[in-house]
């Protein structure tokens, strides 16, 4: 029987969560890049960015980062530092020492910081940073926001907030403080989204505005109140001009959800939920974002589940992400900001801040493990007999010396679906200027009826892949 070379629809948005034999796919460290114009493809495999050291900080671990007048200013073990454009670090005082992470918040004269036990007041224009001690502050607050001159702060295991004096973030009344009306539950965090008070329970969210009221000047939107509860505090993310987060619903369930004006909007797939609910635990989770050419990224870190998944927004696709060349891990990017336009995010385990980077290659040096798992290859029930796969890569972009100059990708077969993978195989993606040969091709694949591929690199080169094609021809049985 003849064999035909037959293009194949590979990879899409399927992760394999509870079942194999149901989706098998994975992608590990890289992303769709949809082509509107199909020039080659409708959509390309791309990698993610790799990290490049830009500061270190002598204290660790990094609990917190925020930007104000043209500072980064960082909170790394119990020091408060802050970071000049041209790397110019500075400490500027002392926290309560623990690994929780800060909030941090400014109205342009003070920058205010909480971290759980006590609040602290940086003044910028003396750079003096001390304690509140104004009896009325509640101390034990984990979340600090600003909108129109004052601050707000929850009270630790209540359903109240307390709001200072107009840009006095060290003054406090006892009777500033409002109570979260339509619900019971505790209130967990407080943040400004779009000019408007967000307050986030337990099990629900709730939308204040300010009407200029005397003493307290904001008021509940009626109607706006969602039965959704936050998750994990630090989940929480802006990204698109609205704020992407890890949800509970009443019956318990745990999703990824965006707020599309006040309504949280589910994001996360059934396969991205059995993942997360079946960690022990997942209100340790937190979360950076960052964009790369247009693509809104979305990196979901549970700490104790030694996990990091990956959402791209612009493309609604789910992927994983890690550091290092195991199995499954986590990416050492813990918080992110965007600095001076570049995107940074904080190793949780050491003082170290990174640039994201697309041209680099590596994260700070260790090579990325770039992984795809296909979808199932079959034809209808009969027995497939592979003669040949092709890979359309971006070939030639091997480096000049070491590891990648001559850049390799490993394939590696199931026939169970996707339960097992068999050996490896290795073949060169092309030296340096190598554009027309080797081409990225594994013959002798054998026979079966449900085939899952998987492609593995390593080398610290630039990773495309466009597309592919089997060589198939069906048999008896």
């Amino acid at each position: 029987m003849s064999s035909t070379l037959k293009p194949v629809i590979l990879f899409s948005d399927g992760v394999q969560s509870y079942s194999q034999v149901v989706t098998a796919q994975r992608r590990l460290n890289c992303f769709f890049d949809p082509r509107p114009d199909q020039d080659k493809n409708g959509a390309v495999v791309r990698g993610t960015p790799g990290t490049l050291k830009v500061f270190t900080l002598p204290t660790f671990p990094i609990r917190g980062m925020y930007i104000a007048n043209s500072l980064l200013y960082v909170v790394a073990g119990a020091v408060l530092y802050s970071i000049t454009s041209a790397g110019v670090i500075t400490s500027l005082g002392t926290i309560t020492v623990g690994t929780d992470k800060v909030s941090m918040s400014d109205n342009g004269i003070e920058l205010i910081l909480v971290d759980g036990i006590f609040g602290y007041i940086l003044t910028f224009a003396t750079n003096v940073f001390a304690k509140i001690v104004d009896a009325n502050f509640p101390n034990g607050a984990r979340t600090v926001s600003f909108l129109n001159g004052r601050f707000q702060v929850e009270r630790f295991g209540t359903r109240q907030y307390f709001v200072s004096q107009s840009y006095a973030g060290a003054t406090w009344t006892p009777v500033t403080f409002a109570t979260k009306e339509n619900s019971s539950d505790v209130l967990l965090a407080v943040e400004v989204l779009n000019g408007n008070l967000i307050l986030w329970g337990q099990q629900s969210i709730e939308v204040w505005q300010d009407v200029g009221a005397a003493g307290i000047p904001y008021q509940r939107i009626n109607g706006a109140t969602q039965t959704w509860g936050l998750a994990a505090i630090w989940s929480r993310a802006k990204l698109n001009n609205s704020e992407i987060f890890l949800g509970q619903n009443p019956q318990g369930t745990v999703q990824v959800l965006m707020l599309n004006g006040y309504t949280p909007v589910r994001v996360s797939t059934a396969d991205i939920e059995n993942i997360i609910n079946s960690f022990s635990t997942f209100t340790d989770a937190v979360a950076l974002t960052y964009t790369i050419d247009g693509h809104s990224m979305y990196q979901l870190t549970f700490p104790t589940g030694n996990r990091s998944l990956l959402y791209d927004a612009t493309t609604g696709k789910w992927g994983e992400t890690q550091t290092g060349l195991g199995l499954i891990a986590r990416h050492y990017g813990e918080l992110g900001i965007v600095f001076n336009t570049i995107n940074y995010v904080s190793d949780f385990s050491s003082g170290n801040i990174y640039q994201l980077s697309d041209s680099t290659f590596t994260d700070n040096g260790t090579p990325i493990k770039r992984q795809v798992r296909s979808r199932h290859v079959r034809l209808s029930e009969n027995v497939l007999g592979l003669d040949e796969l092709y890979l359309d890569m971006e070939t030639g972009v091997g480096i000049q010396n070491g590891q990648g100059s001559d850049p390799q990708i490993m394939l590696q077969t199931s026939k169970d679906g996707g339960r097992t993978f068999g050996y490896e195989r290795w073949t060169s993606m092309g030296k340096v200027g190598q554009f027309l040969s080797p081409r990225v091709m594994f013959r002798r694949l054998g026979s079966g009826r449900d085939f899952v591929f998987q492609f593995t690199m390593t080398d610290p080169v630039k990773f495309i892949i466009t597309s592919g094609a089997v060589t198939m021809r069906g048999e008896q049985g």
